[in-house]
């Protein structure tokens, strides 16, 4: 349908006389009152009976509903008898309902009508779109693929040229991590080379030192080492030099392989060195323990002629005192009678064994060392004899505690945990014996010049006070020993009475440190002896422990072993002033001294452990040549009376030393300088 004859149509339907022949039909059949306008009071409308007047038919134009309408309102219009009431307009409503579902229909059909329109349009313009863009997409596909071609070149050389940026970044850094890779590589080739050659001059050096301490007999033996030893330097030397010198190009890591054979190769030959030596040694000592046993029988048989002799000699000197007794008694009886009447002189009175100088066996006690002895005892015995009137004085009771309050407090602190703590502890001892005031506890103050024996009691009492470390601290801690020594040179290098009290209190506690075996006197009881042999009774008069007897005899062993190879100060004179020479002494001097079980095995260990280090880098063969000793002449002589366990932790502790020719340093020991 056109728009012309959507135009026809709506003017038709929209036609003024059809519509006005619509309300004329309308107004005739409603008879009632009016229904617009003000209202008016019913009236009652006369039914007349005429004819109606005859008027043209007028079709209208409409159908469906409103023909339906229509034919209604017609058949009311047939005259009737009308009530008297009022009648609504019924016609005037329907008429407006007519008019307004035209109004409606005729809006609703112009609606579909412009719809149909509208959609035609669009479907056109759709087509036009539709054959527009298929001829710009076939004319845009010939100029696309043009495009797209010369987009694909430019891509691939913008692709190809990144490809080749990436591959020459890529060789850049391979070639960067090659030369770190061969740079660590040389540098871990150079550390693990260095690590071995550290390793094989240490141990070049042990054995090269171990061959130097050789007698010649032993190193002609071990020849054939000897040249291997110098040949695995020659060759490690040259491994050296190469990797120095290898500039332009870098050592390989065979170069670490060929080090570890070397230092492999040197540790089995240190391991037959030692074989060897073992096996010499052991010959040595039979030979020795041959000599020894050739020497004893000799000795024994030379025993046996001088005691022959002895014997011959005592008979005639018993002959000869004999006669001359008889002789002196006849003489008497006739001076006698010759001069009765003369008084007697006063006759010389003959030595007796109280007079008689006393002369103890070499089996007890070297005589040079029981001279040492008496006189350090005799030292301390003065010393506490004339201290007696200040330590009986009651008035002096306050002052005397002060004493050992500021001896005991700073003392008591001595530890090796810094230098300083340990200088000022020393400071706050030497400050007091040096004149200095001391503030005490209880607000006074104090000074050692108070009393004129005042200085030789605080030296007996810090003396006493130092030895008694070894029951406490230094027996359960064996490290605490060296700072404790360190002190104990130091005052003795400014006071030399201490260090001989100090002696004094030591030998007290330990007679074996002389070394002294005190011989048991007729009129002593076991426990008196054994208290003078250094072991303890109790309030209850009860013998101390053997253990603990050991345990605090090996606490006075370490410190007095400590004591000779701690330096002192250095600021206060010369390190030592009871050297090594002291430890040496006392192991040859305890050799000849007659076995006691327990505490003679004990003692000897404890030295060793503490002092072998020393004695061994200070005496070298001759001290390897004492262990010996002790090994095959005192230990044997040792298990006649002691059987014990530190008997067999000696004899342990000597086989480990002999078969690793070396003794580890004690821990602990302070360094030279150390503060």
């Amino acid at each position: 349908m056109s728009v012309d004859d959507l135009v026809r149509d709506h003017a038709r339907l929209m036609n003024v006389h059809t519509v006005l022949q619509h309300a004329a039909v309308a107004s005739l059949a409603c008879t009632g009152p009016r229904t617009i306008g003000p209202d008016r009071k019913p009236t009652r409308l006369e039914m007349r009976v005429e004819k109606p007047t005859a008027l043209p038919v007028v079709e209208p134009a409409i159908d469906g509903p409103s023909q339906c309408l229509v034919n209604k309102l017609n058949k009311q219009t047939s005259p009737v008898d009308i009530d008297s009431c009022i009648i609504p307009d019924v016609n005037a409503i329907n008429a407006s309902i007519v008019k307004r579902e035209l109004d409606q229909e005729c809006k609703r059909s112009v609606r579909l009508q412009l719809k149909e329109i509208k959609e035609r349009q669009q479907g056109a313009i759709r087509e036009r779109l539709a054959v527009q863009q298929k001829a710009e997409q076939q004319q845009g596909l010939s100029n696309s693929r043009a495009k797209r071609e010369e987009n694909n070149k430019l891509l691939q050389q913008q692709a190809e040229q990144l490809a080749r940026a990436e591959l020459e970044a890529q060789q850049r850094e391979q070639r960067a991590l090659l030369i770190q890779n061969n740079q660590k590589l040389h540098m871990l080739t150079i550390e693990g080379v260095s690590r071995c050659h550290r390793r094989f001059c240490s141990k070049y050096e042990s054995v090269t030192k171990l061959l130097l301490a050789l007698d010649k007999e032993t190193v002609q033996a071990c020849t054939a080492l000897n040249s291997e030893l110098r040949e695995l330097g020659q060759l490690f030397d040259q491994l050296v030099e190469k990797i120095k010198n290898g500039n332009s190009e870098p050592p390989e890591l065979s170069c670490v392989f060929t080090a570890e054979q070397y230092c492999q190769r040197l540790d089995r030959l240190e391991d037959n060195l030692h074989k060897q030596l073992s096996e010499q040694e052991q010959q040595q000592l039979t030979k020795a323990k041959e000599l020894a046993e050739e020497k004893e029988k000799q000795r024994q048989l030379e025993a046996e002629e001088q005691q022959r002799q002895q014997q011959e000699q005592k008979q005639q000197q018993l002959e000869a005192e004999l006669k001359a007794t008889a002789d002196a008694a006849a003489a008497a009886s006739a001076a006698a009678k010759a001069a009765q009447d003369v008084p007697a002189a006063e006759a010389p009175i003959a030595p007796t064994a109280s007079t008689a100088p006393s002369n103890i066996s070499n089996s007890y006690v070297h005589p040079t060392r029981l001279a040492f002895y008496n006189e350090i005892i005799a030292f301390y015995q003065g010393k506490v004899d004339a201290v007696k009137p200040l330590q009986t004085d009651d008035t002096w009771k306050k002052y005397r505690t002060n004493c050992q309050r500021t001896i005991n407090l700073p003392l008591n602190a001595i530890t090796a945990t810094s230098a300083q703590h340990l200088t000022n502890n020393f400071d706050k001892l030497y400050n007091f014996f040096a004149g200095q005031p001391v503030r005490t506890t209880d607000g006074s103050t104090i000074t050692i010049n108070d009393h004129p024996l005042a200085r030789d009691y605080c030296i007996l009492l810090m003396a006493k006070k130092f030895v008694s470390q070894t029951d406490t601290a230094i027996s359960s801690n064996p490290q605490a020993a060296f700072p404790f020594a360190s002190v104990i040179v130091t005052f003795w290098k400014l006071l030399p009475d201490f260090g001989r009290i100090f002696l004094a209190y030591m030998y007290k506690e330990s007679p074996y440190l002389v070394p002294y075996v005190i011989p048991q006197q007729a009129d002593q009881t076991p426990q008196q002896y054994l208290k003078t042999m250094g072991y303890r009774l109790s309030e209850n008069n009860e013998l101390e422990n053997p253990d603990m007897f050991l345990k605090r005899q090996t606490g006075i062993a370490r410190l007095y072993a400590a004591v000779i190879i701690t330096p002192g100060r250095k600021a206060d004179g010369p390190a030592h002033c009871f050297g090594l020479d002291e430890a040496w002494r006392w192991l040859t001097h305890i050799m000849h001294v007659k076995p006691l079980p327990d505490i003679c095995a004990t003692m000897i260990m404890e030295m060793l452990q503490t002092l072998g280090f020393e004695l061994w880098h200070a005496y070298g063969v001759n001290f390897l040549k004492l262990l010996v000793y002790i090994q095959t002449i005192y230990m044997p002589q040792l298990s006649a009376y002691d059987e014990g366990g530190p008997k067999t932790r000696l004899e342990m502790l000597l086989s480990k030393f002999l078969r690793e020719r070396q003794i580890p340093q004690a821990v602990g020991v302070l360094p030279p300088g150390f503060w």
